[in-house]
């Protein structure tokens, strides 16, 4: 993966932009970003403070209004166990959410819950034992969404760099560097509706979806490695999402693909600041469908420039294998665009 020098950032963004479908057939075209992820290296050293980190991402990122939900601390244990080897000294997803920022703005785009949360990633492999820690860039975040509100833009670019003094100041010895962003993929989302008819009891109606989907993923090798409920705030009382009847954010994980792309010789640890899959699902008040989106698998390999061809097939079987078990749930493809706005 190409490291971005200032000088070479800078002639990056004048040239030529990465374009992708939208809805109703209007092009979207990215931002003038170049930048993929924001990654920290620490040397050998000062590598084994895995536990300072755990407790960083608890509590100092709360500050913040970060909140911490499901994290999955070594990870590499779990590739050991199920496959017999691992690479890899430590592997840690930290999914964080900036709660009191994204949810007003889920009522102009509700596409944000697709990194709702995102990752702050954690890692170490054994063969260089440098801990990285890394996250996506909100650039990256909001151009694989294709969202354009310029209102949500600013914000939530805006609120990285405090992040980034927190945990500069945190762990103040290691080495920042800006990751490149390859290109995106044609498609970069994956977006569902389940229409339904009016239930008798709409909280029974949905409570057994739920149990559908979540059992359905579960028998096909997915794991639920984190749930949050938008709607119904841990934080707050306030109902900031008075338009929507439920908001839920899903993340999942499937262990095959995930070792496969980020263990072994020839793997791509740093791939896992996408990793878990953020979902999200809403049901607006008055309407009596699901809908439903994510990023695909393949805005993961271009994002990445992965060039593996077996690791591509992953990708694209995954897409694929998702998308038929979204519409075996009675699931219609929509096209990427705000579903607010969708006619």
């Amino acid at each position: 993966m190409k490291l971005l020098s200032t000088t070479l950032l800078s002639a990056l963004l004048t040239s030529s932009l990465f374009a992708a479908p939208h809805a109703d057939d209007v092009a979207f075209t990215p931002s003038n970003n170049k930048t993929l992820a924001v990654t920290y290296t620490f040397d050998k050293k000062d590598s084994l403070f895995d536990e300072e980190f755990y407790e960083f991402t608890k509590k100092d990122l709360q500050k913040i209004g970060l909140n911490l939900n499901d994290p999955h601390h070594n990870v590499n244990a779990v590739y050991e166990t199920n496959f017999g080897k691992t690479y890899l000294d430590t592997l840690s997803f930290n999914s964080v959410i900036a709660e009191e920022l994204i949810r007003p703005m889920l009522n102009i785009d509700p596409r944000m819950g697709a990194f709702t949360p995102f990752n702050l990633h954690y890692y170490r492999t054994k063969k260089d034992m440098q801990t990285v820690i890394a996250h996506l860039t909100p650039e990256a975040m909001l151009d694989i969404l294709e969202i354009t509100d310029q209102d949500i833009r600013a914000k939530f670019i805006a609120s990285f760099p405090l992040l980034d003094e927190t945990i500069e100041k945190k762990f103040p010895k290691g080495k920042k560097e800006i990751i490149e962003l390859q290109g995106f993929a044609e498609d970069t989302m994956m977006n569902f509706e389940i229409p339904f008819d009016e239930p008798e009891d709409v909280d029974d109606f949905l409570d057994e979806f739920q149990e559908k989907f979540e059992s359905l993923f579960a028998l096909e090798g997915y794991i639920i490695a984190g749930y949050y409920n938008l709607k119904d705030s841990y934080n707050s009382e306030e109902d900031v999402l008075e338009q929507y009847t439920v908001f839920w954010s899903y993340d999942l994980c499937h262990i095959p693909f995930s070792y496969e792309v980020f263990d072994g010789p020839n793997a791509l640890p740093m791939a896992g600041i996408f990793a878990p899959c953020s979902v999200y699902m809403y049901v607006k008040e008055g309407e009596n469908k699901i809908v439903f989106g994510m990023p695909t698998l393949a805005a993961w390999g271009a994002a990445f420039g992965v060039k593996d061809k077996h690791q591509i097939a992953k990708m694209k079987y995954l897409d694929v294998d998702i998308t038929k078990l979204m519409k075996s749930l009675g699931a219609i493809e929509t096209p990427n665009g705000n579903p607010l706005l969708r006619k």
